[in-house]
């Protein structure tokens, strides 16, 4: 951690020009979190990455995972001679990606913050599902970041065309659908929009749709591990293993991420990918409108004349019935933290303490 102007090394991570710079101590940097680790967090301050842990206050049991440092933060780390580096303090985010964590508890498991773009990247093989990509649209949509949607393994599919055109038909308008080969150094000019200078793009998808191989092509050398993928359901083994942020030759960052197995809506979710069929709903002759054999009901009059497709009818059923339980659990979860159970009273051959 050195040099004259670390305001200036800081956008090579990421560090938005037009942002104002925070007031600091003698002793305190900023830098942002490259990885997350048991052990401790990996920062990176534009110049070199380095080792710290977090502060006390991080560590409070019953802390929600959103309140402390994820991938992706700008954070303020005191730097004192003769100790490990601590991360004090975390700096206001402008996006932050998250799902709702495996389990039947619920909590949400934050992905990366401070992200300008997320891309969805796809196998055109067996790994390709159309609506997987609105699932991952629902999570993005109040991430504040954008969202991208990449066919990898075009260059084995000759139909890729007719494919990402079909896909992009059927996705919201200004999401960009690209089909691409990851290998290709043509890769640059096809994500140059996303990967200007300072800014920040995150990685997602299965295991075996080509995400390693992507990062590496981006970096120009070989920084992540690659496997082949199953013949028989085109996926692969988990070769990313932990998120990680990587500065880009050209000035952007990337965040690769471990292929993801579940994801789970967080209940606050506006699914505005089906405004469409929201707008058809209101239609409706009766505003409680079941959708099924009621008179005058638009959705049901769309899906008998083609107008509205019974797959895409299906995946937003299963996606506002997924965000439903998913917003009644953190109600209730918020209930719980609201009124609190009352202490025990201790009983008989309990020992008051002296």
């Amino acid at each position: 951690m050195h040099g004259s102007d670390p305001f200036a090394a800081l956008v090579a991570v990421g560090w938005p020009p037009a942002q104002s710079w925070p007031v600091l101590d003698a002793e305190q940097r900023v830098a942002r979190v490259a990885a997350q680790h048991r052990a401790g967090y990996v920062l990176h301050d534009g110049m070199e990455s380095f080792k710290a842990q977090p502060a006390p206050a991080f560590l409070r049991r019953g802390l929600a995972p959103e309140q402390r440092p994820v991938v992706g933060d700008f954070v303020i780390v005191i730097v004192v001679a003769g100790k490990p580096p601590q991360i004090v303090e975390i700096l206001p985010r402008r996006s932050l990606l998250s799902r709702a964590a495996a389990g039947e508890r619920y909590a949400r498991q934050p992905i990366a913050a401070n992200v300008d773009s997320v891309c969805v990247l796809m196998g055109l093989d067996g790994d390709f599902n159309p609506a997987r990509v609105q699932r991952y649209l629902a999570l993005i949509e109040g991430s504040g970041a954008q969202a991208v949607i990449l066919l990898s393994k075009a260059d084995v599919h000759p139909d890729h065309v007719a494919q990402a055109a079909a896909l992009a038909a059927a996705l919201p308008v200004g999401v960009a659908v690209l089909a691409i080969n990851a290998k290709d150094a043509a890769l640059h000019a096809q994500l140059a929009p996303w990967l200007l200078p300072g800014a920040t793009l995150a990685l997602v998808g299965s295991s075996g749709a080509g995400k390693s191989t992507l990062t590496n092509t981006l970096l120009g050398h070989t920084a992540q591990a690659t496997a082949a993928v199953r013949a028989h359901d085109s996926r692969g083994r988990h070769t990313t293993t932990f998120r990680a942020l990587l500065p880009l030759p050209g000035g952007a960052c990337l965040i690769d991420t471990p292929g993801m197995r579940e994801l789970k809506l967080t209940g606050s979710e506006d699914l505005v990918q089906y405004a469409d069929i929201e707008a058809l709903a209101r239609q409706c002759r009766f505003s409680d409108c079941a959708h099924g054999n009621e008179p005058g009901c638009a959705v049901r009059a769309a899906l008998d004349s083609g107008e509205l497709s019974a797959a895409r009818w299906h995946s937003y059923l299963k996606l506002s019935a997924e965000r439903e339980q998913q917003e009644a659990a953190l109600e209730a979860q918020l209930r719980r933290h609201a009124n609190p159970r009352p202490a025990r009273v201790l009983g008989r051959r309990q020992r008051e303490p002296r």
